[in-house]
C-alpha cells in the first residue's frame, strides 16, 4: 500500500510505532489500508471479531458501550493522531461500539500480521509493552480525574486541554462535537453539563457563543481544575 508522507509521519510517531526501526515500520504500512467512514457510519459493533485496529488521521471516532438501561455511555472520542483498538488485538473481540461522528479518514492496521512480527521479536515486544504501559498511565491518569474530580474540576479541565497551542490571553474554544456528546464522555447527564457550563459563566470565567466558547482567564479557570 502506498501512504502518503503525512500518513507516514504520523504512524511512526503514535505510541505502537515510535519505538520500531524502519524494517518493522515498512511491515506495519505494508499490512495497512486506508479506510473512509462516513458520518454516523458504524466501524464496528460490541462483540464482533477485531481482524483491525486503526488510526484516525482525519474526523473523530466515538467508542461507546450500551448499559442495561439502554442508555449509551461514551468511552472515548478518538481524535486525529490518535489510534484506537490495539490492546483488542491480544483478546479477540471488540468491547465497544465504534461510529464516525464526522467524515472521518482512518487507517486500518493488520492484528494478524502485527501479532506475528510480535511473536517472531522477543525485543520488540519488550518496546511494546513501554508503549502501552506509558498508555495506561495516561488513561490512569484520566479515570482519577473522572472519578475523583468534582463536575466543574472535570469540565475546567477539559476545557483547558481544547486551548490552541498558539493561543495567548484569552482563548476560544472550539467544541469539536455536540455537547451532549463532551456531557457522557466526561460523566455528566447533559443538564449536569449544561448547569456547570452555565456556573462558569456566571463567575465571569467563559463566555459561551453556541459551540464556540472563550476563555476569559485560563489562570483563574485552572485553580478550578486544580
Amino acid at each position: 500500500m502506498s501512504l502518503s508522507a503525512d500518513y507516514i509521519d504520523e504512524i511512526q510517531h503514535i505510541y505502537l510505532f515510535e519505538q520500531l526501526n524502519q524494517l518493522e515500520l515498512k511491515r506495519v504500512m505494508d499490512h495497512s489500508t486506508l479506510l473512509h467512514v462516513p458520518s454516523g457510519k458504524t466501524l464496528f459493533s460490541q462483540g464482533d471479531a477485531c481482524h483491525h485496529f486503526y488510526m484516525v488521521h482525519s474526523g473523530m471516532m466515538k467508542l461507546f458501550r450500551i448499559s442495561p438501561d439502554g442508555s449509551e455511555k461514551i468511552m472515548e472520542l478518538v481524535a486525529p493522531g490518535y489510534t484506537f483498538a490495539e490492546a483488542v488485538m491480544f483478546v479477540g473481540k471488540y468491547p465497544v461500539h465504534a461510529v464516525a461522528l464526522e467524515d472521518s479518514q482512518l487507517v486500518a492496521f493488520d492484528c494478524k500480521d502485527f501479532r506475528a512480527q510480535l511473536h517472531d521479536n522477543i525485543e520488540m515486544c519488550f518496546r511494546l509493552m513501554a508503549g502501552m504501559s506509558r498508555r495506561m498511565h495516561g488513561l490512569i491518569v484520566e479515570i482519577d480525574q473522572l472519578t475523583l474530580h468534582s463536575g466543574t474540576e472535570r469540565l475546567a479541565r477539559y476545557l483547558l486541554d481544547q486551548i490552541p497551542a498558539d493561543a495567548k490571553g484569552a482563548a476560544n474554544v472550539h467544541l469539536p462535537v455536540p455537547k451532549q456528546v463532551i456531557a457522557s464522555r466526561l460523566g455528566f447527564k447533559p443538564e449536569t453539563f449544561s448547569r456547570v457550563l452555565a456556573k462558569l459563566r456566571q463567575d465571569g470565567l467563559i463566555e459561551v457563543h453556541d459551540d464556540n466558547i472563550l476563555l476569559k482567564n485560563a489562570t483563574l479557570l485552572e485553580r478550578f481544575a486544580a
